[in-house]
């Protein structure tokens, strides 16, 4: 897949307008129409922001042999510039925006799926502590939007908001996604 096409894609899985993720990357609709369209390439500066967006390398950006597999779009944010306490808030606010009806938003609450040695661990060295370690690494908040044809897995850190598509819609309370337990909370919206 050329280039011009993992954009494209990448900006259609996401439901990012060429003005939106233009913004994203601070550059014109323009300029997104023409790397889309194939009649020009984005400069070394613009690759590296297209890779941190898509939470990509540039080789695979620019290896034709790569298919899209797990498409991720990692966006960078700060509370104090956007008149935020808090990220939960900030996160609610910004899937609302993001994903509006008929997107369904849920918390999730995630625990580590711990392969048959690391339950083994955890259960002599004492039962969570392994769950407890991960949790404190990860500090991160989870979301799931359930849109028409796809879910995506909402990931909120101190730094930054990662929005993971999941390739089949979540019809279940619990699942499993990359070693990670998810159980299906509240709905938001």
């Amino acid at each position: 897949m050329k280039l011009n096409e993992k954009i494209k894609k990448y900006r259609k899985i996401f439901d990012l307008s060429q003005e939106q993720l233009a913004e994203k990357l601070n550059v014109s609709r323009q300029v997104i129409t023409k790397w889309e369209s194939d009649n020009g390439l984005p400069d070394i500066e613009n690759l590296k922001l297209l890779a941190k967006t898509f939470n990509v390398s540039i080789d695979y950006l620019l290896n034709e042999d790569e298919e899209v597999l797990h498409p991720v779009l990692r966006e960078t944010y700060e509370l104090e510039k956007n008149n935020f306490n808090n990220r939960y808030d900030y996160a609610v606010s910004y899937l609302k925006k993001n994903y509006p009806e008929p997107s369904i938003i849920y918390g999730l609450s995630q625990s580590k799926d711990l392969s048959t040695l690391e339950w083994i661990s955890d259960f002599i060295i004492g039962p969570g502590i392994i769950d407890a370690i991960h949790w404190l690494n990860e500090f991160a908040i989870w979301f799931l939007v359930e849109k028409e044809t796809q879910s995506l897995l909402i990931k909120v850190t101190k730094e930054y908001i990662e929005t993971t598509e999941i390739s089949n819609l979540i019809d279940k309370k619990k699942f499993v996604h990359e070693k990670n337990k998810f159980t299906r909370l509240n709905k938001i919206s």
